[in-house]
């Protein structure tokens, strides 16, 4: 037997089971080593690169359209300020923490705030680029549904941002009295919006995806990751949630909504979630394939009877299987109404099971049959009979 590339070996595995026609590869080829395979990796990593460009260009798309919506409650000031009212006492009737008392304790060190404000500033976007490049480069497996996470949540974050125009807590001071809470960007510094912001929405307060990404971050590192350091990141949404609190950027009620849509997109994404919501659509979609063009919800449409009941017609409906229509059709007394096939009840259909004797009709058919038997049809069902055998 020769050593050549594509001559064949026989290969007997460990069980005894013989395996006939293996190749037997040259072992460069076989180790990647050879000449031969530059190509390949060659085009291979020109894919790869082509991939992770397109969904950067994508993100990228993403945050455009997003820092674009934002700026549609431009001229909606006064109503994000009502709404910075009713979100207030919303929150109240809540029981939830008051955002001033928080920040209150927080005002005893100035590091703390300044510390609070950089990190407000500094870390939200380039934490949130740098885990999609590491997942993105090197947690591939896991990218897809990382990336629909993110897109699904600042998706309908956005359309919130452009539905409720909402300001920050730190504008509260002006509209409710008795609210002492603190601009610490102004004071402290450094602050995330200038005289001639052009990038940040002030009025953009519901959601905070500054939470929910942080929320989305710690998820993905301690879902692909499996060592024990990986529960540090539970620390990346609790410190920014605190944050966005004592700096008066956010309410609580903007991190819960904000932290809920991400939440929600981990859970409709799961497989075991994907597989029940498939199995769903099928469902629903199996039922419009067998009826008319016309009928686009599941189930039969309104009117159509699917078994014997006593206010029902007098015969039942055979809907939209090519074989039933030719069974039927063979049917003696089988008519056709508004496309589809109706059977009479004085008539028994021939359905012929696998050992070849024909079914007998059942028992209460039976008595309807029988001539002369004072219990058979009502006069409804000989008047829808008589009217088929006039039609025939």
């Amino acid at each position: 037997m020769g050593g050549g590339y594509g001559s064949r070996l026989l290969v007997v595995s460990t069980t005894g089971q013989t395996l006939l026609g293996a190749p037997v590869r040259p072992a460069a080829v076989a180790r990647g080593s050879g000449r031969g395979d530059r190509p390949g990796r060659a085009v291979g990593a020109l894919r790869n690169s082509a991939f992770i460009l397109g969904q950067v260009v994508l993100l990228g798309s993403l945050y455009w359209l997003y820092g674009l919506g934002r700026h549609f409650a431009v001229g909606r000031e006064i109503e994000a300020l009502h709404h910075a009212k009713r979100v207030w006492h919303l929150e109240r009737l809540f029981d939830l923490p008051s955002e001033s008392s928080f920040q209150s304790l927080a005002l005893h060190s100035s590091h703390l705030l300044e510390f609070a404000n950089r990190f407000y500033v500094v870390v939200h976007f380039p934490a949130a680029i740098t885990f999609l490049l590491w997942v993105l480069i090197f947690q591939r497996p896991a990218w897809r549904r990382v990336r629909t996470v993110i897109m699904a949540s600042t998706g309908v974050a956005l359309l919130i941002h452009i539905a409720y125009p909402l300001a920050p807590p730190r504008f509260l001071p002006r509209l409710v009295p008795g609210v002492k809470l603190v601009d610490t960007g102004a004071v402290f510094g450094p602050s995330p919006y200038g005289p001639h912001d052009t990038v940040a929405n002030q009025y953009a307060a519901m959601p905070s995806l500054h939470i929910g990404w942080s929320i989305l971050e710690a998820w993905g590192v301690i879902t692909i990751l499996r060592m024990r350091a990986r529960w540090l990141a539970i620390l990346h949404p609790i410190t920014t949630t605190i944050v966005v609190v004592i700096t008066a950027n956010h309410y609580w009620l903007d991190g819960i909504i904000g932290g809920g849509l991400v939440v929600a997109a981990v859970q409709l994404t799961r497989p075991e979630v994907q597989a029940r919501l498939r199995l769903w659509a099928i469902t629903c979609r199996l039922p419009v394939r067998a009826l008319p063009a016309t009928a686009m919800a599941c189930g039969p449409p309104p009117g159509v009877v699917t078994g014997d009941h006593p206010g029902g017609a007098g015969g039942r409906t055979v809907t939209g299987l090519p074989r039933a229509r030719e069974d039927a059709s063979a049917v003696s007394g089988a008519v056709v109404v508004s496309g589809e096939i109706v059977v009479p009840d004085m008539l028994t259909v021939p359905d012929t099971p696998a050992g070849g004797a024909p079914r007998a009709a059942p028992p209460q058919r039976a008595a309807a049959e029988t001539p002369g038997d004072p219990g058979g049809a009502p006069a409804g069902d000989a008047r829808d009979d008589a009217a088929v055998s006039s039609d025939t």
